[in-house]
């Protein structure tokens, strides 16, 4: 998504710079929220192994 302004022209690049980052930083979010999901669900999984082995 791009900003024009018809103010300054140094205005809308600083305007997709800003966007830019705020990507990047979104993304490294959802990464990282996206191992720590992988590694909840792991943890899950091992519990329910356990309790399958001990019931058998």
């Amino acid at each position: 998504m791009k900003i024009q302004d018809d103010t300054a022209r140094g205005e809308s690049r600083e305007l997709l710079l800003k966007e830019y980052f705020l990507n990047a930083y979104l993304i490294a979010l959802l990464k990282q929220v996206g191992r720590g999901a992988g590694h909840i669900s792991e943890q899950e999984n091992d519990q329910a192994m356990r309790r399958i082995v001990v019931q058998n």
